[in-house]
């Protein structure tokens, strides 16, 4: 990591349990964003770009607005990240001709080419943060933190 990443306030051991739980995962996602940015810059991309270009790898001929839906992102923040895509040359966006309010989204070649190298430096940020685990540590933190993430995004959490 070129810039390298350092905690302002680094979390004492002894009194994690103390510390809101949204700061925890607030340090590990400014980690991850400005980790990945450093290895993807010189590829042209931002982190903010990468769901969409790891979705269309699965998919092809998504609207913008299914994928603003699908990530629970903001739809000018999708149609941004688009554009900037499509300006590097890594998506083609068409107006869908049975809706012209529509924007439908295809990945390139270019954009294809990128998919394995956005994979491989993402795996190596997990391996890394998560050195100090052992495996059954590893699965059971993956597990745990994915039912937190299910939670949060059915709304159990945060709806009456």
């Amino acid at each position: 990591m070129s810039r390298g990443v350092s905690l302002v306030y680094p979390i004492p051991r002894i009194m994690s349990t103390e510390i809101p739980l949204a700061r925890h995962l607030s340090i590990v996602l400014r980690h991850h964003y400005a980790t990945m940015n450093d290895q993807l810059r010189p590829l042209g991309l931002l982190v903010a770009q990468v769901p969409i270009l790891l979705r269309l790898s699965a998919g092809q001929n998504l609207t913008q607005e299914s994928l603003a839906r699908h990530f629970h992102f903001d739809k000018g923040a999708v149609a941004r990240a688009a554009r900037g895509l499509e300006e590097a040359g890594f998506v083609r966006r068409e107006v869908d001709p049975g809706d012209r309010r529509a924007v439908r989204l295809f990945l390139t070649s270019a954009g294809e080419a990128l998919v394995p190298e956005i994979r491989r430096i993402n795996r190596e940020w997990e391996i890394r943060v998560t050195e100090g685990l052992d495996p059954e540590e590893q699965a059971a933190f993956r597990s745990l933190l994915g039912r937190v993430a299910s939670t949060c995004l059915d709304g159990r959490c945060c709806r009456d």
